[in-house]
């Protein structure tokens, strides 16, 4: 029994130590924000601004075993448009893939959003454009003019609500730990068989 005990503390401690000296891949951002308005408003998809409703995490997996990708999924209000957009509510991924580049919104706050399409259609956007909270979007504003509002009236709260906000990494940790402690028991069974 104490084998066994032995055995199990040091798959659990092994276990442990992988977790906190594996480190996750982080990119800084980089990329240059167009200083030209003018010629951001030519290469978005849509400009917009809107009233941020609602943020929830996404997850998205590369293959079977491939990187794991958080998106934040921003719903909007949309309260002027400029240019592609013709609803009242609007989702929109705040970074193209890469997180350290996303958008900070927060939650009743307004924007004006320049939005682009990523491959799989999505509309997103990042630091890298001209994306900023509109009492310090002045200058685009000026340029813009007068908005008009959305013309078809859109409900995506259902379709926010098909997004999990749930904490993906404690599952892989749990379920780590219970791979690692059955193959502890099945170890100790063969052990106590030999024995």
């Amino acid at each position: 029994m104490r084998k066994f005990i032995h055995i199990l503390l040091s798959a659990i401690l092994l276990f442990c130590s992988l977790t906190i000296i594996i480190p996750e891949k982080t990119y800084a951002c980089s990329c240059a924000v167009n200083s030209d308005p003018n010629k951001a408003i030519e290469e978005a998809e849509a400009v917009f601004s809107g009233k941020v409703l609602n943020i929830k995490q996404g997850r998205e997996q590369n293959g079977i075993v491939g990187a794991i990708e958080y998106r934040d999924v921003n719903l909007f209000e949309v309260q002027e448009t400029w240019k592609g957009i013709n609803q009242s509510q609007v989702m929109v991924y705040d970074n193209g893939g890469d997180a350290s580049c996303g958008v900070n919104f927060e939650e009743s706050k307004s924007y004006l959003v320049y939005t682009y399409k990523n491959k799989e259609g999505d509309l997103y956007t990042s630091l890298c454009s001209r994306t900023a909270e509109i009492s310090k979007a002045g200058e685009d504003l000026t340029i813009l003019g007068q908005g008009k509002p959305a013309d078809k009236v859109l409900n995506l709260k259902g379709e926010m609500r098909k997004i999990s906000n749930r904490d993906y990494d404690m599952e892989i940790f749990i379920g780590g730990f219970v791979v690692a402690l059955a193959l502890v028991i099945f170890l100790f069974i063969r052990a106590k068989r030999k024995g």
